[in-house]
């Protein structure tokens, strides 16, 4: 059976943490079915070598070859975070599993603009640490949460009129919303979550529903500072009236970018 090549282009930019931690090495098998996953540039469809990729929640870091390819013979069994990293590009990011790795990966990295605001260093977990077995990623979650929500101050950027300034968050797992039940991503039986909110400078500019990657949300340019702050606010069960309950979840590459084209002639 012919397989099918995965190309997947998203950005990132992110410098991934893993001190103090036992660290797997991967190494390239010729003779392994997952060999002919590549790292390439997005740009020119080159093979980039030396390309980090890594998988932290479980210690996972392998490295790709003079060709761009690399294996990953990591025992995965849940969703979980993975990221590449190479300098002077922004850095990847994606959500595996094991139906994914079932055939090979083919993941373009784009080069640094030089206008990116790295918000989250590593993964983030939100949430107040009460969640059920049967939570969306529940099984993949490897940190403890600090608070229920994220804030974190960013500088205006440089932009142009027909550019667009925007969150991009590049991973997150764990949401409970109605949204993320009704498409199979928990196995929770009847209550679920408010969405997760984002905000910036007080003004709510969206919303996550559902779990996934690259997502992108616009902040109106009206609202900008020259000195700015991002919240992100975890949902609440909204079937627990005794007590709040927070909605667990994990960010990973949350950043403010400016687009290069309008975000609305591109959506």
């Amino acid at each position: 059976m012919k397989k099918v090549i995965l190309l997947i282009f998203i950005s990132l930019i992110l410098n991934i943490n893993i001190a103090n931690c036992d660290v797997i090495s991967g190494k390239i098998d010729h003779n392994d079915i997952n060999y002919q996953n590549k790292i390439i540039d997005s740009a020119t469809q080159e093979p980039l070598s030396n390309a980090k990729i890594t998988i932290p929640e479980i210690h996972y870091t392998t490295y790709s070859d003079k060709n761009g390819a690399f294996n990953l013979n990591a025992d995965i069994n849940d969703k979980t975070v993975l990221f590449v990293e190479k300098e002077g590009y922004k850095v990847f990011s994606l959500t595996i599993d094991n139906s994914v790795l079932k055939n090979p990966l083919k993941l373009g990295i784009e080069k640094s603009n030089g206008f990116e605001f790295q918000i989250t260093d590593g993964i983030v977990h939100l949430g107040d640490n009460l969640f059920s077995d049967n939570s969306a990623n529940s099984g993949e979650f490897r940190l403890s949460a600090n608070d229920s929500f994220l804030v974190q101050k960013f500088k205006k950027p440089a932009y142009s009129k027909n550019q667009t300034v925007i969150v991009k968050i590049g991973t997150v797992i764990g949401l409970d919303t109605k949204k993320a039940k009704e498409l199979g991503q928990n196995r929770i039986a009847k209550v679920y979550s408010s969405s997760t909110e984002v905000f910036v400078n007080g003004h709510k500019i969206g919303s996550l529903e559902i779990n996934g990657d690259n997502i992108e949300i616009p902040i109106p340019k009206s609202i900008l500072k020259e000195e700015n702050e991002l919240v992100i606010k975890a949902g609440r069960n909204l079937f627990q009236t005794q007590y709040i309950d927070y909605d667990d979840i994990e960010l990973a590459n949350v950043r403010v970018e400016v687009l290069e084209k309008n975000y609305y002639a591109r959506h």
